[in-house]
Order: C-alpha cells, then sequence, then structure tokens
C-alpha cells in the first residue's frame, strides 16, 4: 500500500484511487489471474471505507468505473460490469454492516446473501434477455467452463489418457457440477465474504483500527444442529432417486464448508496461542489453496471438534507447560 501511496504523498484520494483503479483494471484485462484481483475488490473497498471513509472509497470506485464505461461504449469493449459492480458494492456493504456493530457471523451472512442475489439476478436477467429458461443458462455456463477447461488442460503437461477421460466424460461432469452449482454458488460466496472480511479487519489492525465485533473468530463454533444435518445429507445420498441424491449433494457440500470454516477456526487459534509468525501463517494457508486436499484433514477436525474440542485442548497443553 505505502509503495502505490508514495506516487501521491500529499493527497489521500489521489492514492485512494490509484490503487481502487489498479484492481479494477487488474480484474478487467489481466488473463487468467485476473479473477484474483477481483476476488479482493471489497477487502480493498472496505479497508479504505472504514480507514478514509466510505465517500471517498465509494467515490474512488465509481470513477474506476469510468475509462471501462467509455471503453465498452466506443469501442465495444466487452466489460465484466455483473462481477466489478457487485463485488465492489460488497465491500462497502461490510462496512456499512460493521458501522451498525452487527455480529461476524450477521457480517458474512448479509455479505453473501448480497452476493448470492448478484449472482441470481445476473442469471435471471440473462435468461429473459435470451428469452430462455434461466437454469438453460446455468447450464450453458457451466458446459463453457467444462469445456475452457479441458482446452486449458491440453495446453498443459498431463497425460493423454487423463485428457481424453476427461473428454470421454464431459457431459457427466456438466450434468455433474450443474446439479451441485447453488452449493457452489452459496460456498463460494461465503467464501468471498469471509476472506475480505478477515483480510481487511487485519489491514485496519496495522492502522492501529480495531472492530471489536470481528474479534475473537478463532473461538467460532458451528451450531451444534449441523451435526444432523449433515448426517442426513449423507444418509439421502443411499436414496434411489436421482432428485434426493442432487438435493443431498448440495446440501453436504454447504455443511462440509461450515466444518470447514470451523477447522479454520481451530488453526487460528492454535496460530494465536503459539505466537506462530505472519509470515508461516500465510505460507500454510497459500499450500492449502496450493494443495486442496489438505481441506479435508481440516474440515474433518471441524467436524469432530464437536466431542473433542481442540482449542480447550490446546489451552491445557498451554497452561501446563
Amino acid at each position: 500500500m505505502k509503495t502505490f501511496g508514495s506516487f501521491f504523498p500529499h493527497n489521500p484520494f489521489l492514492r485512494i484511487l490509484l490503487i481502487i483503479s489498479f484492481f479494477v483494471a487488474a480484474a478487467v484485462f489481466v488473463p487468467i489471474f485476473g479473477f484474483i484481483f477481483l476476488l479482493f475488490l471489497p477487502m480493498i473497498l472496505f479497508f479504505y471505507s472504514v480507514s478514509k471513509g466510505m465517500v471517498k472509497a465509494t467515490g474512488a470506485f465509481l470513477i474506476s468505473l469510468l475509462p471501462l464505461f467509455l471503453l465498452s461504449h466506443f469501442f465495444q469493449f466487452d466489460i465484466s460490469y455483473p462481477a466489478i459492480l457487485p463485488m465492489g458494492i460488497a465491500g462497502i456493504l461490510i462496512t456499512v454492516l460493521v458501522s451498525k456493530k452487527l455480529s461476524a457471523e450477521k457480517t458474512v451472512i448479509y455479505t453473501s446473501l448480497f452476493i448470492i442475489t448478484s449472482i441470481c439476478a445476473y442469471f435471471l436477467y440473462g435468461g429473459y434477455s435470451q428469452n430462455i429458461n434461466p437454469w438453460h443458462l446455468v447450464q450453458k455456463f457451466v458446459a463453457a467452463t467444462v469445456e475452457e477447461n479441458i482446452q486449458m488442460y491440453g495446453k498443459l503437461p498431463f497425460d493423454k489418457e487423463d485428457i481424453n477421460y476427461i473428454k470421454d466424460n464431459k457431459q457427466a461432469i456438466i450434468d455433474f457440477f450443474t446439479g451441485i452449482f447453488p452449493s457452489l454458488v452459496i460456498v463460494a460466496s461465503a467464501f468471498i465474504a469471509w476472506i475480505n472480511i478477515l483480510l481487511g479487519r487485519d489491514l485496519l489492525r496495522k492502522q492501529s483500527i480495531l472492530l471489536p465485533q470481528l474479534e475473537g473468530l478463532s473461538r467460532w463454533k458451528a451450531p451444534e444442529f449441523m451435526i444432523w444435518i449433515f448426517i442426513a445429507s449423507c444418509a439421502a445420498l443411499f436414496v434411489p432417486f436421482e432428485q434426493i441424491i442432487i438435493f443431498s449433494r448440495n446440501i453436504l457440500i454447504m455443511t462440509c464448508f461450515v466444518y470447514l470454516l470451523q477447522g479454520f477456526a481451530i488453526i487460528s487459534f492454535l496460530f494465536q496461542n503459539k505466537n506462530v509468525p505472519h509470515f508461516f501463517r500465510y505460507l500454510f494457508y497459500f499450500l492449502i489453496a496450493v494443495q486442496q486436499i489438505l481441506m479435508i484433514p481440516i474440515m474433518v477436525a471441524g467436524l469432530f471438534d464437536i466431542w473433542i474440542d481442540f482449542r480447550k485442548f490446546f489451552q491445557k497443553n498451554e497452561t501446563t507447560t
């Protein structure tokens, strides 16, 4: 942040405008990795809305969209407004919710609901404008995404047998991901809200701005009744009806995500109690992002925390020491 800000040391608004414009432009023009800048756009808006004022942050965001509007209007350049606008508004919404001193859980839930509503509105409007069923538009979107991934895998050094296997089962893959699309949207929206709130909170800490309602997340636990939803969704997978199986898959994915968050809370609690340096913490999270299979033991830890209470165990060890 300081590196960008050094260009305009005497004008805070220009610093904000430069950084927000960089994220917006990167989200549009950077191939492949542009989605990363889009993913963290709410964090930037949240951070500057709290630290510098919501009016300045909102104004900088709207001004950063002006060049994109001109490009799309005069040069027929395709701009992904349905993605950029909701993500920017989500960052401002987080600020509004935090200013009302809502709990971290409610802040995540309300932000997630806004993102989910935006995605649903996109498909509803797209279906209406193309005069097709919105669910058919979802199927087309999933099919196009699968096709793009198959083409990308073909350019990578994978075995031809694996690529051919994916091509031969392309329709089954499309049907599977179309069936779990609702849960993927909900999980992705909750993850975007959760990660941006946490990272924004950490940036504000460095500015000596503390938000008490966002502290103590390392002690968060899922409601106890969630275990029965998890068990019921697992059992429903064995019911010989396709619609019930698809529905139970969506429920299972969402409950697993909740326990994954609880597992991350346990890890965060361990890091805090052992005073693990931030470098190693971020390195650990990076390894999880690269090797997603590590999420399984973390989710299992969150699930079994109902009976074992790992945080109490770590506290006992620390007290004994």
